[in-house]
């Protein structure tokens, strides 16, 4: 993960968007953004699926869409169309469509689950990623979060991997 130069746009999978709902802060950490985030349609049906927090969860992405801070996308079919479908074949359709988006326009990604950050790391040109922490990370660093705002946020997401933490 490189945080050298932050992008104005990053396509945003619903792991991410799951760990910050469940952390009750993903209004806040999207909001802080200076750029936009690209949400593909498939990301949306996957957050909407969830049976208990789905309705919730699209209510506030649908209200950070009217402040322009969402953007919804759909996978371009003869541009994108053919990475989607191989990344599939290894990958949910959420990560599938936030990789190819991100491969062919030149983006980047927050994501969380591995196999697909492997993945990213994989093509050529690699697809530069950023995980929940380093989101985080960059929020504090930012000012848009304490370090201590930050850690509670990072307690709430329930990621309990070891080898993750804030930056």
């Amino acid at each position: 993960m490189a945080t050298k130069s932050l992008p104005t746009r990053i396509v945003l999978d619903n792991s991410v968007i799951s760990a910050l709902h469940e952390a009750e802060s993903l209004s806040r950490v999207l909001g802080f953004w200076p750029g936009r985030w690209i949400v593909p349609l498939q990301v949306r049906d996957e957050a909407a699926a969830w049976k208990v927090q789905g309705p919730a969860v699209v209510a506030i992405l649908d209200s950070l869409a009217e402040d322009s801070v969402v953007e919804f996308a759909s996978v371009e079919p003869l541009l994108e169309g053919p990475a989607f479908v191989r990344l599939q074949r290894t990958l949910g359709q959420g990560e599938s469509a936030i990789i190819a988006i991100a491969f062919h326009r030149k983006l980047w990604v927050a994501i969380d689950d591995r196999r697909a950050r492997r993945e990213c790391d994989e093509l050529s040109p690699k697809v530069p990623w950023i995980a929940t922490e380093g989101l985080l990370g960059l929020a504090v660093t930012g000012g848009f979060l304490t370090r201590s705002q930050a850690e509670l946020v990072w307690a709430a997401t329930n990621i309990r991997d070891p080898q993750r933490r804030i930056p």
